[in-house]
């Protein structure tokens, strides 16, 4: 650490690039934000007609209530 009145050396960097760095403009960004954004939307799409077909298809194997596992007969009492 220095003694804060002991006399400061300056240092000037001065970086000069071969080749100067490509701006991005606003619709390049929006752009790139928009594919990420739309790969989540399609694999959300995906998993939801996915879920909803699973679900369609393991409702008709299956009965969805007691009156209908007994052949829609009302009659909550019989046995």
């Amino acid at each position: 650490m220095q003694d804060p009145l002991s006399p400061q050396t300056v240092t000037i960097v001065q970086i000069s690039p071969e080749k100067a760095a490509v701006e991005l403009s606003m619709v390049d960004v929006a752009v790139a934000a928009f594919g990420v954004t739309g790969v989540i939307m399609a694999a959300a799409l995906v998993a939801g007609l996915l879920a909803g077909a699973l679900f369609i298809w393991y409702r008709s194997r299956h009965a969805v209530s007691i009156i209908e596992e007994r052949g829609h007969q009302h009659n909550l009492f019989r046995v």
